[in-house]
């Protein structure tokens, strides 16, 4: 494995335990873990509808939130893939925005075989790679002095689901 392997699984261990672990369900799933989470309004708003929660149905959430995650990682890299194809002056904002399209095609598979690490009651690789995916992301915007309007809020669900994926896995190992 290389160093900056190590250093990026180091990374992603730091993170999934600084933010914690879900602490046993008790009623409303989202009342547990939403208020945890990088955006609580996201995650209340786009998972309140979802059977899962009114079930109690954590592995149910757990898919629900790795498909919210897949989808918003697939519609940045379109969109980053996009901008791309348009002309861009500053040949920062373009290297960056090239840096930004690897991140979200590693991104995209990571959370892919998250989801099969899933489907095979896996959680432990589950919540590893969905962490990775929230690595890729971040490593992404780290690269701006502001992230770009159009991407932030494709970036920021990145992050909210990718986590919420980790979270939840790690909960269940």
């Amino acid at each position: 494995m290389s160093k900056s392997l190590y250093s990026s699984l180091f990374f992603l261990s730091f993170v999934v335990a600084l933010y914690g672990i879900l602490p046993n369900v008790k009623g409303n799933i989202l009342d547990d873990i939403c208020p945890g989470s990088f955006f609580p309004p996201l995650c209340f708003q786009m998972l309140r509808n979802d059977p899962s929660v009114s079930k109690g149905d954590i592995h149910g959430l757990l898919s629900t939130v790795l498909h919210i995650a897949q989808d918003n990682t697939t519609s940045t890299y379109k969109l980053v893939k996009s901008i791309l194809k348009q002309p861009i002056k500053d040949p920062n904002v373009k290297a960056q925005m090239t840096n930004c399209l690897r991140n979200y095609n590693d991104a995209v598979d990571y959370l892919n075989r998250s989801n099969d690490f899933y489907k095979s009651a896996d959680y432990k690789n589950t919540s590893l790679y969905s962490s990775l995916a929230v690595h890729e992301s971040l490593s992404c915007n780290h690269g701006f002095d502001e992230v770009p309007s159009q991407l932030k809020p494709l970036s920021e669900a990145v992050q909210e689901f990718s986590n919420l994926s980790a979270r939840i896995a790690d909960n269940l190992k």
